[in-house]
């Protein structure tokens, strides 16, 4: 059935004529994300000019010069094809979450827009997956590639947590997990010191540091996201705005041992719960970020619900239809009437993000409370299943002993 879909999939956007222009609705695109900012690099390049010398290119080097040197849309659905591919492949282990997640993917609008607009954090999204991918398979590229990970957006720092429970459960002693791990980060570091070496020799200066990364954590632009922090800063005294910047840029940082703690005690497991952890890291990091967009979402909700059977069994999961129709159908209204006929207020598209974000919070709270529960219930089961083992064993003994006495 799924394969009926994506054919589907493939030929609307072929034979479609798409030119849609939807980077005035702040949860589909924004600054950091849309294609309009590659298109103007691609007439600043053709005319001799360095895009990071103008304030409208935030993409990073390797990205934008790779995306005009290929010229061709179709790199976009099959960055798309691959990601939904490397989902099923890492978290489709049940047969049910396989099939389901591969129908919710490919016939999400969200995610078919995400083609349509050609926003960039595509990419972000595929190298995420190889990341994790290289981690359980290759294990030589995975540095490598979250190094890659990490130059295209270094809030997915956080996935360190998920790295580190996957090289403890193939470690038998601590010295051996700290090694591996340092060798890991010190690979890392190293691949990203090569990629803004090579994006310096590319554009000729240091500039787009500054417009690309800098810039990135400290913005000057504060449209609305379907993040809130945007709210937050565009209120804020000037002299200010650094300090909690690099505040909110610094805290996910701070939930990384919180996460590996939490979900070390299922490493031999981690094939069950690794999409559920990938989820809560992201959400914990992609909280603070103000250009966040509905496709990274998309994606954390995703991997969230590789454990649907622990979301379902709270009570807040109902909530999350409403959190969404907040978003897309009242915060696209109340955008169009501050936009286009400016009677409006960006406050209201600001309460509903915040509304909606509450339930996502309770929503990730008790999917993680169902996953502490469940671990005990494990535990008990497990402990029981031993107890049971030894007595049997020790009948078993008993038996022997009893017949050795007999002869």
């Amino acid at each position: 059935m799924y394969r009926i879909i994506l054919t589907l999939k493939c030929l609307l956007w072929f034979l479609g004529k798409w030119e849609v222009d939807l980077t005035w609705l702040p949860y589909f695109s924004n600054p950091y994300t849309q294609y309009n900012n590659i298109r103007e690099a691609k007439y600043l390049l053709a005319n001799n000019y360095n895009p990071y010398s103008t304030d409208g290119i935030f993409q990073k080097p390797l990205i934008v010069y790779g995306l005009v040197y290929i010229d061709n849309d179709h790199i976009f659905l099959i960055a798309d094809i691959l990601i939904s591919f490397l989902i099923v492949s890492l978290f489709g282990a049940k047969q049910g979450y396989r099939k389901s997640i591969l129908l919710f993917y490919h016939l999400n609008p969200i995610t078919f827009a995400n083609i349509i607009l050609k926003n960039t954090n595509v990419f972000d999204h595929l190298f995420l997956l190889l990341t994790i991918y290289s981690a359980l398979k290759i294990k030589l590229l995975s540095p490598i590639l979250f190094g890659f990970l990490l130059y295209l957006n270094p809030q997915y720092f956080i996935v360190l947590a998920v790295i580190s429970v996957i090289f403890r459960r193939e470690t038998s002693t601590t010295q051996k997990f700290a090694f591996k791990l340092i060798a890991f980060l010190i690979v890392s570091i190293v691949t990203i010191v090569c990629l803004l070496h090579v994006s310096y020799i590319i554009t000729g200066d240091w500039q787009f540091i500054e417009k690309t990364y800098i810039d990135y954590y400290f913005p000057k632009d504060h449209r609305p996201t379907i993040g809130f922090l945007w709210a937050l800063f565009s209120g804020l005294f000037s002299k200010y705005k650094s300090l909690y910047h690099a505040f909110f840029m610094l805290l996910p940082s701070c939930y990384i041992l919180p996460l590996y703690n939490l979900f070390v005690k299922y490493a031999k497991r981690e094939k069950e719960y690794l999409g559920f952890m990938i989820g809560v890291s992201l959400f914990c990091s992609f909280l603070y970020f103000q250009y966040i967009a509905i496709s990274d979402l998309v994606i954390i909700f995703i991997l969230l619900f590789q454990r649907y059977d622990w979301l379902f069994n709270s009570l807040p999961t109902i909530v999350i239809i409403h959190a969404g129709c907040l978003i897309l159908f009242l915060g696209g209204g109340l955008q169009l009437t501050w936009t286009h006929s400016f009677t409006g207020n960006p406050n209201f598209t600001f309460f509903q993000v915040f509304v909606s974000y509450v339930f996502y919070v309770i929503l990730v709270s008790e999917g993680v409370r169902e996953m502490l529960k469940f671990r005990t219930i494990q535990k008990k089961e497990e402990n029981e299943k031993m107890k049971q083992n030894g007595e049997h064993q020790k009948k078993e003994n008993e038996l022997i002993d009893k017949k050795l006495k007999e002869d």
